[in-house]
Order: C-alpha cells, then structure tokens, then sequence
C-alpha cells in the first residue's frame, strides 16, 4: 500500500501519515498501512484495489486491478502463462523500483543527517570576538542554508526531481563520509 500511495502521489509522514485525497485537509489523517489505506478524517477504509477505485473514480474493482497491472508492471493475465521474457522484464522493473526506494531513503537520510549536523555545528561559535573560530562553527555557516534548500527541494520534489538531485546527494555523502573515515 505504501509504494501504491506515493506512486499516486501521496506523501507519507515517518509516522505513515498522509493528507487524504478524498476530502479538503490541511494535516494529515489518513494513515497508510503495509496492507491498507485508513482516513480518521472521513473515515474511508480500502486496501489497495479499493484505493485505487476509488482514487481513479473506477467502476468496477476489476478495473483498478488492471490499471494497477498496467502502472506497476504486474504483467498479471488471468488464465494466462508468462513467457521467460515476461517474467524477466517484470522482476528486473521490480528490481528497479526497490533499488530507487532503498536509495530514496538513504538519499534523505543523508541529506536530514547533513542540515542536523550543520546546525550543531552553529552552536559551536566564538563565545567573544577574540576567540579563533571552530572550522566547523565557519563551515556551517557558509553551507546551513543550502543544507536547508536541499531537504526541502528533496521533500517536494518527485520521483524524477529527486533522482535530478543524486549527483548532490552524493556529494554530501563523500563529505559525511569523510568525516566518519567511510
């Protein structure tokens, strides 16, 4: 259910919150389970078929379930084989999206754990004019900001935004890395 929400566009809070699309909200209310969709707002329950319908404004369950098939490669035919091919393509599709999510979390980790060090490290400044500066307290000032601009350009972006953003995100990752000897 969760990769079906934020494929749909739906962004999910660490707590599995949402706003829910089905009714005006400015805080989320609708929690997204592993296997389920539950708004304490308006009170609509579904798994994922009954999302989907109901998103899409769908007549029959059965045509959630295939535009499901068509959106995630499911690649399902009732009463059918898959050839190799078939079968081949969809994992290596699967493989893809699981390699972008795993890489989307370690991307926001990287880049919540950069702006949060950064802003430790302002607290590091001079206690009189006289003092040296820590390299750090002077660091973090020239780069907090754009640490800042980075998570929320991360947060609102998309999926293709995001992936617009990996060579940054690496970027920050060499540079935390470095400071723990990675």
């Amino acid at each position: 259910m969760p990769t079906v929400a934020r494929r749909y566009g739906l962004k999910i809070n660490r707590a599995g919150m949402a706003i829910c699309p089905f009714h005006a909200e400015k805080t989320p209310s609708a929690k997204i389970y592993r296997d389920g969709f539950h708004c304490f707002g308006c009170g609509v329950h579904a798994d994922v078929i009954g999302f989907t319908q109901r998103l899409f404004g769908l007549a029959r369950p059965l045509d959630a379930a295939k535009k499901l098939n068509d959106d995630f490669f499911l690649h399902l035919d009732v009463g059918g084989h898959k050839s190799v091919n078939e079968v081949s393509e969809y994992r290596k599709r699967q493989r893809e999206w699981e390699e972008y999510e795993r890489w989307e979390n370690e991307a926001w980790l990287m880049l919540s754990s950069y702006y949060k060090l950064l802003h430790e490290w302002r607290e590091i400044a001079p206690r009189s004019p006289d003092d040296e500066p820590d390299p750090r307290f002077a660091y973090a000032l020239g780069h907090a900001g754009y640490a800042e601009y980075l998570c929320e350009e991360f947060i609102a972006a998309d999926e293709d935004g995001r992936k617009k953003m990996r060579a940054e995100v690496e970027r920050v990752g060499g540079f935390l890395g470095g400071l723990t000897g990675d």
